[in-house]
């Protein structure tokens, strides 16, 4: 029985909240039973450095390329890795992650995530989360991420600087409905490239 695996590359180490999106839609489009591969400490540089390595070290069917748009235009970031992935001698097929500023955009759409990650299931503090459409209009998300879940967890004076937003990030990928990301143009490119490589590789089929 054919295992597809995947790898992913990010920007950097906070970036691993991506896992879940990338198991996310596997799990909604691969015909066949399917891993995923982290290319650890592989996030600095030029991609045309990274990309390569990742493959030697990390072998795959199916290569996730993630680069935040920061303040550039997501066509530019989608020039850079395509021009990237032609430097690869045979490389696989691969998928363009490029959320809109920063990945922290696409944790701001559940808000019982961002309460569950924060300790405080059950909290009713006022979060301030933006509409989807405005998401990927916010200077600065993983900002607005980290003020969400400081909120969320309702604590105060020591208890509120020993919290650490950064780590809660992470459980909110995992904790999140990933299918509200079809609310964010740069999801619903990604999720497209994805259907897109399923539908050329295969048609879905029992297992």
């Amino acid at each position: 029985m054919k295992i597809l695996t995947a790898t992913l590359v990010v920007d950097g180490t906070s970036d691993r909240t991506l896992l879940p999106v990338v198991q996310f839609l596997l799990d909604e489009w691969s015909p066949w039973p399917h891993r995923i591969l982290f290319a650890e400490g592989l996030h600095n540089g030029p991609l045309t450095t990274r990309l390569p390595r990742a493959l030697q070290l990390y072998p795959c069917d199916l290569l996730f390329v993630h680069r935040d748009a920061e303040a550039t235009p997501a066509t530019n970031r989608q020039e850079e890795i395509e021009a990237a992935a032609r430097q690869i001698k045979r490389p696989p097929s691969h998928i363009c992650l490029i959320p809109v500023r920063m990945t922290e955009s696409w944790l701001l759409l559940d808000q019982q995530a961002i309460r569950t990650a924060a300790g405080n299931p059950q909290g009713t503090a006022v979060l301030q989360l933006p509409p989807a459409k405005a998401v990927e209009k916010l200077a600065d998300p993983k900002a607005k991420l980290f003020e969400a879940l400081i909120a969320a967890s309702d604590r105060t004076g020591r208890r509120k600087r020993q919290f650490k937003p950064e780590a809660a990030r992470h459980r909110v990928a995992e904790l999140m409905d990933l299918s509200n990301l079809r609310a964010i143009p740069s999801f619903a490119h990604a999720e497209s490239q994805v259907k897109e490589y399923f539908a050329n590789h295969g048609k879905r089929t029992a297992l």
